[in-house]
């Protein structure tokens, strides 16, 4: 596996990820616990996931590859997480907020690594494999800009449902 320093804009880059889902999430506040059509999550769920997957699986493992040699993960259950653990409860932006302070925590885990601790590596589940820190730090600005989107599609969605009531009406 090659080793590598990520790439000095990363660490910026997970900042601003946050900045994004805040936007996003104030975007669709207003449909917030809609589901969109034809199934799938809702934006106050998306949201509640991000948070949930920054302090159980990011705010567990980074500190973990710091610590231990090669630790090996076991996947966590997000459909389970979103069955047993998922809540309604607290508006989209007030858990955006939330998610800015938690990334925010785990861009502290990376500020001021040495090259050899960006090196440590980990197994992760679910066939991904060995991976080293440079490349969870990518996965956790993956995942942000991955519900990013999901976020605006969902905007995009229910905004253009409402313009066409608005006009109709």
């Amino acid at each position: 596996m090659e080793r590598r320093i990520p790439d000095p804009t990363l660490m910026a880059r997970l900042q601003l990820s946050v900045k994004g889902v805040d936007w996003a999430a104030g975007l669709v506040r207003r449909w917030q616990h809609d589901t969109p059509p034809g199934g799938g999550w809702t934006p106050h769920q998306h949201v509640a996931h991000l948070l949930a997957a920054e302090q159980n699986v990011f705010h567990v493992r980074i500190p973990r590859i710091l610590a231990e040699d090669r630790p090996m993960f076991e996947s966590w259950d997000e459909t389970a997480h979103m069955t047993h653990e998922y809540r309604r409860e607290g508006d989209i932006e007030e858990l955006a907020e939330a998610f800015m302070r938690a990334r925010e925590q785990t861009v502290g885990y990376f500020k001021d690594l040495t090259p050899e601790q960006w090196s440590r590596t980990a197994v992760w589940p679910g066939g991904v494999g060995e991976v080293d820190l440079a490349w969870v730090a990518e996965r956790a600005l993956a995942h942000a800009l991955e519900h990013f989107v999901a976020l605006l599609n969902l905007h995009q969605e229910f905004d253009r449902r409402h313009a066409r009531t608005w006009l109709s009406g």
